[in-house]
């Protein structure tokens, strides 16, 4: 937000330099992210006027000039096509210094030159060498009236300033105005504060014979004041008020419409003038629409507005958007002879809805979305009203409109001298915390022998409770004057939640298997989503900050393949990440976590893309598989020690489903090509998706590890190969294997799968090595034989498996 320093001073009689305001300001809480100097004093610089024009006799572009500055006449090499004899012009005399920087940095001082064996005292100026504008194509041609010799800051009417650029925090409404940092100036400075709406007044009375003023919804609108102008005459704006616009960054358009922006700037209540003779039946409501309505705003865009937007309506229909901008149908032009001010208090989160839908923000929405003053409605209209007559002529119409449905309820708040100066660390006296909070116009008395009862004034609605009167008291007393203490207190970190532990021990076990960690956005585009999930399990942000960010994440997967796409476009091979993050899905109120309709659980990601070993001397580059995924998933299994309590469950050739004690714990996949193409990723990537939520709540990994002896028997292994169909897969025979055997059989690997012409089509043969341990005694064939001959019939029956060998 830009705020003139020059225009602050009409409300407070600073004697700070432009950088100590700036100061000051930083140091109340009105972060002050630069300044820029912009204008000139245009000393040295006087109207001259050309008397003759001659060609340069050594160069083809440059001219001879004789020029009259008054009180004397000079010689000046000019090289601009549009110089002639006759012409009042802006002219740099000798040692003068112009305003505007030269691509080093430096300024340029004007001096005694030759060029071209030719004599130049003085530079005649473009209107971009004066940093009025940036036209360079030509001179800069004055109005022919002006007096010769008058210096130049006086015929221009201009004047240098400084724009101070305030980061404004949206808690602080009451400052995006001039008036606004004024008051937290004054209280700084101690200076007066000459607030022009102090004393505005409108006479009482009713314009309800010329225009009839409604609200239909009273929760998004809670006030709408309209007062009249007739008569104006629509013209140019006077220097002044064009100075004080354009300075902010500002166009000016007339004399109406600038004012409604000036006392906008000004006091930080928006305004919108109506032609009033466009207000069809002279009727304005204010209501929304159950549908999308097309309107056209002042910039002469259709806009599809949502439905649900609030809009102000004459007899017709929609005249503008309210709180954002202005339609065409009902704007002031040159022919407007009669005005109508439109002064209202529009609810924030309604506006900033609109706002965002629409991806418009104007000077209006910016104030109206963060919350102005609801007492000020009434004032800014008046105030408007008698510029308009100033500036503009004709006469207000006496009285006025003011539909105020939703009263403002004032706040009044207890503050306690203890404790601020407990909080502080200061020894403030309940006159200096009093002073400090009337000159920000709270109003106080005294409820006790130390303590103050304040009204927090309408501008503030951000001050609620006593800690913020405080930090009123603070930031103007200055937190550079608050002493330090001698002494510190020491804090012992509070211990980490039995959750936070878990994660942290899962978070180890990853960086273990050598994965980095990453975090990503808990937000997907509308079309990311749809790649991961059904619109039902979706969740959507009502008030997206872009369309790249719209949707809660389903799965975690999505935001790891973007990363995989940002490093792989950056030429990285071995991609071996994990992350731990919220993941976000539609539910029933049964299954809801913190919010009703949201469930919300932990998850762990573990993926890998890539080559896990480059091409050197020692063999040739070796790609990542699913199977590397899943074995470090099954070590965070064993890690858990829930092995044996999992069951697997292939839902097809790329997906893995874990379930422990009948609820899904896990999913191993590898992503198909649809999804790659999605995120556009043109590697095979490998993931690995836990619930940590439910893999907590189920107790797995959370019982204390005992100690078990090394056995003192050796193991036993047992080869075995099956013949199966073809559409049978390996896990589920290992699955098989292990329930129908006893507590001796330790483990199960493949290590061969054939299929050939010997063992009949659609048919493949798959070997296991089966380990068996008995911690009693040693194994032989006998002991093995019964529990394999189990194994073999189990897989016969289930299966229709034959053992081959």
């Amino acid at each position: 937000m830009d705020i003139s320093y020059n225009w602050l001073k009409q409300y407070i009689d600073i004697d700070l330099t432009p950088e100590e305001t700036a100061d000051k300001l930083t140091l109340s809480g009105l972060e002050v992210e630069g300044l820029e100097q912009i204008g000139s004093d245009f000393e040295g610089f006087v109207v001259g006027e050309v008397l003759e024009v001659k060609s340069h006799p050594n160069a083809d572009k440059l001219q001879i000039c004789d020029v009259n500055l008054g009180d004397k006449e000079v010689q000046i090499i000019c090289g601009a096509p549009n110089v002639a004899a006759g012409q009042k012009v802006p002219v740099a005399t000798v040692g003068s210094v112009m305003p505007v920087p030269m691509e080093d940095g430096s300024y340029l001082k004007i001096k005694k030159a030759k060029l071209r064996g030719e004599k130049s005292n003085g530079m005649i100026c473009s209107e971009s060498e004066l940093g009025l504008s940036d036209d360079h194509s030509g001179i800069m041609v004055l109005n022919s009236d002006l007096k010769i010799g008058t210096p130049l800051k006086e015929a221009l009417n201009v004047e240098k300033d400084t724009i101070i650029e305030i980061g404004l925090t949206p808690n602080r409404p009451d400052a995006a105005c001039h008036v606004g940092v004024a008051r937290d100036l004054s209280a700084l400075t101690g200076k007066p504060l000459k607030n022009p709406y102090t004393d505005l007044t409108a006479k009482d009375g009713s314009i309800d014979e010329h225009i009839n003023i409604s609200i239909k919804d009273e929760d998004k609108c809670h006030r709408y004041v309209g007062m009249m102008v007739k008569g104006v005459e629509i013209k140019e704006s006077p220097a002044w008020l064009k100075q004080r616009l354009s300075a902010i960054g500002l166009r000016p358009r007339n004399n109406v419409v600038d004012i409604t922006n000036y006392v906008l700037h000004e006091i930080g209540q928006p305004l919108h003038a109506f032609d009033y003779d466009k207000i069809a039946n002279k009727k304005i409501e204010v209501k929304t629409f159950d549908k999308n309505i097309k309107f056209t705003t002042l910039d002469d865009v259709e806009r599809n507005v949502p439905k649900g937007s609030l809009f102000i309506c004459d007899g017709n229909g929609p005249v503008a958007i309210a709180g954002v901008m202005g339609g065409e149908n009902s704007e002031v032009s040159d022919s407007t002879t009669n005005i109508l001010i439109e002064s209202a208090y529009f609810e924030p989160s309604s506006i900033r809805k609109t706002s965002k839908s629409l991806a418009l923000q104007t000077d209006s929405s910016y104030r109206f979305e963060r919350g102005i003053d609801p007492e000020i409605q009434l004032k800014a209209a008046q105030r408007a009203a008698e510029l308009i007559v100033e500036l503009a002529g004709g006469e207000i119409v006496e009285g006025f409109t003011d539909a105020h449905p939703v009263k403002f309820e004032q706040r009044e708040v207890t503050l306690r001298l203890s404790r601020i100066n407990h909080v502080l660390g200061t020894s403030l006296s309940l006159k200096d915390a009093e002073k400090i909070l009337n000159d920000l116009e709270f109003e106080t008395t005294l409820s006790g022998k130390e303590e103050l009862n304040c009204k927090v004034p309408s501008f503030r609605p951000d001050v609620s409770r006593e800690i913020d009167l405080i930090e009123e008291v603070g930031r103007i007393f200055d937190y550079n004057n608050i002493p330090t203490p001698t002494t510190s207190p020491f804090f012992t970190p509070e211990t980490l939640s039995e959750t936070e532990v878990y994660h942290q021990k899962i978070r180890e076990f990853a960086r273990s298997l050598s994965y980095k960690e990453i975090t990503t956005n808990s937000l997907l585009s509308q079309n990311e989503a749809d790649v991961l999930a059904d619109k039902e399990l979706q969740i959507a942000t009502l008030n997206p900050v872009s369309q790249e960010n719209t949707t809660l994440r389903t799965h975690l997967y999505g935001g790891f393949l973007k990363s995989v796409r940002y490093n792989l476009n950056r030429n990285a091979e071995n991609i071996r990440f994990f992350e731990i993050g919220h993941v976000f899905r539609n539910s029933d109120k049964d299954n809801s976590t913190w919010i009703k309709g949201v469930q919300e659980h932990t998850r762990l990601l573990m993926g890998v893309c890539g080559q896990k070993k480059t091409a050197d001397w020692l063999g040739s580059k070796e790609p990542y598989s699913v199977f590397d995924i899943k074995s470090d998933l099954e070590s965070l299994i064993r890690y858990l020690s829930i092995d044996k309590q999992i069951a697997r469950e292939a839902v097809d050739n790329y997906t893995l489903h874990y379930t422990l004690d009948g609820k899904k714990v896990a999913t191993l996949l590898q992503v198909d090509e649809e999804k790659l193409k999605s995120f556009d990723v043109e590697q095979d990537v490998f993931v690995a998706e836990v619930d940590l939520t439910t893999l907590f709540e189920l107790g797995a990994g959370r019982t204390e590890t005992t100690y078990s002896p090394v056995a003192k028997f050796p193991s036993f292994e047992f080869d075995a190969a099956f013949t199966v169909d073809k559409s049978i897969r390996a896990g589920e025979l290992s699955s098989a294997i292990h329930k129908s055997a006893d507590e001796t059989l330790k483990s199960v690997s493949v290590f061969d799968v054939y299929e050939g012409k010997n063992i009949g089509e659609e048919k493949k043969s798959i070997a296991f090595r089966l380990t068996f341990l008995d911690p009693n005694k040693t194994l032989t064939i006998k002991d093995v034989e019964p529990k394999v001959q189990k194994i073999v019939q189990s897989l016969e029956n289930d299966f229709g498996a034959k053992l081959r060998s």
